[in-house]
């Protein structure tokens, strides 16, 4: 089996030991679409530059998709986004699902009315506008997704459009951030081109476009546009904004390029100046060490997020149940998904590392079947 380096494939242990019950859910849509487009393996390999073996392993169950460049080197490949071969957005399953589920509605609905001629909306109600925002914000960071949701619609109608005339720049900044906190939560749920289109209508003033940099290119990278997003963040400065700084260095890690994406990562922690700052810094060391396969790194650096809001730790913990996986500590692993999901139960099941990993883990980690079973139920997964 290949263990080339540039797209990190994984280690033997955890493939050898696998008995699969089928593959995962990127397997399953590899071979659809590789189907599709007419495509053999070896045809795929050599588009999506990805060892055979990777996609043979992929497509028998053998192995799972826990890194952004696999992911977007084989989106590349077929010619898709990489939400294809996820599966994203995901059908709702369970009340919470479908409240989140709705907000594409909206999200059209108000770009629709955008591009209107009936689409300004009025003057803003400042106070209103700056309360939905936060809340929203905050909701979603607690891990909150449905809470989030039910703010979306009213914060959506009181955005409206930029006037003409509008030259009030605090209510031009609050509209900004307020497109921010809602693409943001767009793009947890899958609605990737939403978000893009919501942070195209953003018009920042200088304040807040660090605020949507970020988000722009976090956005690219779940897009598998790791390129774009380095490409983005230096076109707008030669002096990157401290906030797009984490993005970046996991947008350069994806590309291989570690020695950048640890001096861009040394940089953000000597302008983190609290604990939840730092954390941030580590987190992103982790999810920039997962690209580059150092799973036992992964692990170090995840002990130093101990100040993350829930959305952000449920990630982190889903991260390092895939590490632990691949370090073979099944159990560990196991324990980490479900801390996830008690955290943050929606975020923990619309991030499709989980749903990978709920896909291997049963034939590894015996011991745990029955919760892992249980796990899998909430995500209408069997």
């Amino acid at each position: 089996m290949s263990t080339e380096p540039a797209i990190g494939h994984a280690s033997t242990l955890v493939t050898q030991e696998m008995d699969s019950g089928g593959p995962t859910p990127v397997g399953r849509h590899l071979t659809d679409w590789r189907i599709r487009r007419g495509l053999g393996v070896a045809d795929l390999a050599a588009r999506a530059d990805v060892p055979s073996q990777l996609i043979e392993d992929l497509e028998a169950g053998e192995e799972w998709v826990d890194r952004g460049r696999v992911l977007s080197s084989l989106a590349v490949g077929l010619r898709l986004d990489p939400a294809e071969l996820t599966g994203q957005p995901y059908m709702p399953y369970g009340p919470g699902h479908s409240t989140v589920h709705s907000l594409g509605w909206y999200a059209r609905r108000h770009l629709a009315r955008m591009l209107s001629a009936d689409g300004n909306g009025g003057e803003a109600d400042e106070v209103r506008l700056a309360e939905l925002t936060d809340g929203v914000r905050v909701a979603d960071d607690d891990g909150e997704l449905a809470s989030a949701a039910q703010m979306v619609p009213a914060l959506l109608e009181l955005i409206g459009s930029p006037l003409p005339g509008d030259a009030d720049h605090r209510i031009a900044a609050l509209r900004a951030a307020a497109h921010v906190a809602v693409s943001r939560l767009l793009r947890r749920l899958g609605y990737r081109d939403l978000a893009w289109n919501l942070l195209s209508h953003a018009c920042p003033p200088p304040e807040v476009r660090p605020a949507v940099l970020e988000e722009e290119v976090w956005l690219l990278l779940d897009m598998g546009q790791a390129e774009l997003a380095v490409a983005r963040a230096r076109r707008e400065s030669a002096d990157v904004p401290a906030k797009v700084l984490l993005p970046l260095a996991v947008a350069h890690a994806t590309l291989g390029r570690e020695a950048e994406s640890e001096r861009l990562l040394a940089s953000a922690q000597e302008k983190a100046n609290s604990a939840r700052q730092r954390s941030q810094v580590a987190s992103a060391g982790a999810f920039a060490a997962a690209e580059v396969g150092a799973y036992d790194d992964v692990l170090g650096r995840a002990t130093g997020a101990a100040c993350l809001p829930a959305g952000d730790h449920s990630a982190l913990l889903v991260l390092t149940a895939s590490a632990r996986t691949r370090l073979g500590q099944y159990g560990a692993a196991v324990e980490d998904l479900a801390a996830a999901e008690s955290l943050a139960p929606l975020h923990t099941r619309l991030n499709p590392l989980t749903r990978e990993l709920v896909s291997v883990l049963p034939a590894l980690a015996q011991e745990q079947a029955e919760a892992l079973g249980e796990i899998a139920a909430r995500l209408s997964v069997k």
